[in-house]
């Protein structure tokens, strides 16, 4: 079964009743981790209980794309509303398995440090009752989890020689 959210754009992360935020630095260039981000192939090796995230329209990728992704037996149908390689990178939730949430935005912001890159991920929502019952625990988990996420998306960079991955999700 699907619940139907309502489809946002980048300003809901200033007004949506929720928001998470969690910043980590991955040891390698903008570009790079921008493009592991965008390769569906890419989060089952890094990204904790991915069990499969792929584009269902076809390429080229970018705003307007929709992609869906199945965590931990959850399905999600996104829709792309910020592609700009390889700073921001930002979706819709559109359609999920569970009555999470209402609306729900997530954008991944990139930039240049010292050694690497600093990739801020928010996640805005407008919580059902679901959400709301253990936002609390969210806000405590979430930030470990993403910070897990990039530790780990640091160590699948260094594992996959240059080039390997597609240029962009494309």
């Amino acid at each position: 079964m699907w619940f139907e959210m309502r489809k946002e754009n980048l300003s809901f992360l200033e007004r949506a009743p929720v928001v998470h935020v969690a910043e980590a630095e991955v040891p390698a260039a903008r570009v790079v981790v921008f493009t592991a981000l965008v390769e569906p192939a890419s989060w089952k090796h890094w990204f904790p209980n991915v069990r499969d995230v792929s584009y269902a329209t076809p390429a080229p990728h970018g705003v307007g794309t929709v992609r869906e992704a199945n965590f931990s037996g959850t399905h999600w149908i996104e829709e792309m509303i910020a592609w700009d390689e390889p700073a921001r990178w930002a979706w819709t939730v559109t359609r999920a398995s569970v009555p999470f949430a209402k609306a729900q935005v997530e954008s991944f912001e990139l930039t240049d440090v010292a050694g690497g890159t600093r990739v801020r991920w928010t996640l805005a929502l407008e919580p059902r009752l679901l959400a709301r019952v253990g936002s609390s625990l969210a806000a405590r988990t979430i930030p470990r989890l993403f910070r897990r996420a990039m530790e780990n998306l640091g160590a699948y960079l260094n594992r996959v020689p240059a080039g390997a991955l597609p240029p962009g999700g494309r």
